[in-house]
């Protein structure tokens, strides 16, 4: 994920990485759902590594700022995994990438909050691999595999960002 620096590796751009806004249900009816941007300090806040101010974008083109820094942010995270889990578990508000959530939310278990706003960023989904002239057929297969069984998560994601 983010940009591709110039490597010795070839990279296929997957897709655009949306960042969204997720709480769980349960969270959710405890503390009240944020409906504007401006109703999100005080809130608890499951952050990744960077908690600097960002900018969110309304569909109809309006900016606002999210500042984690007025929020309770209660833990900080490394990984994407570990801070989804704890979202799930009703530990307050986080940003996640939107393909890495379709399955909790359309479970239930997570609720895309604001979801008329998008974390403005520049981020990608990379596919990276080795430079060659000719790619090994293992290599080959598994980018093909790997292709195919991200297609239905990439495109719901293209779908609900548009």
């Amino acid at each position: 994920m983010g940009l591709l620096e110039d490597s010795s590796l070839r990279g296929r751009k997957l897709a655009d990485d949306w960042r969204i806004l997720c709480a769980a249900p349960d969270y959710l009816a405890r503390h009240g759902t944020p409906q504007r941007p401006q109703d999100l300090p005080g809130h608890a806040f499951l952050a990744w590594s960077n908690t600097a101010p960002r900018t969110l974008i309304h569909s109809d083109g309006q900016h606002a700022t999210f500042d984690p820094n007025q929020m309770n942010c209660r833990s900080i995270f490394d990984d994407g995994t570990s801070q989804r889990v704890a979202t799930v578990a009703g530990g307050g508000v986080s940003i996640n990438s939107q393909w890495s959530v379709t399955k909790d939310l359309a479970a239930g278990r997570l609720v895309h909050i604001l979801p008329d706003w998008r974390l403005n960023d520049a981020s990608v989904l990379w596919l990276i691999y080795p430079r060659s002239n000719v790619l090994t057929p293992k290599v080959r297969c598994f980018m093909d595999f790997l292709i195919e069984a991200l297609k239905p998560i990439l495109q719901n994601d293209r779908r609900e960002s548009q």
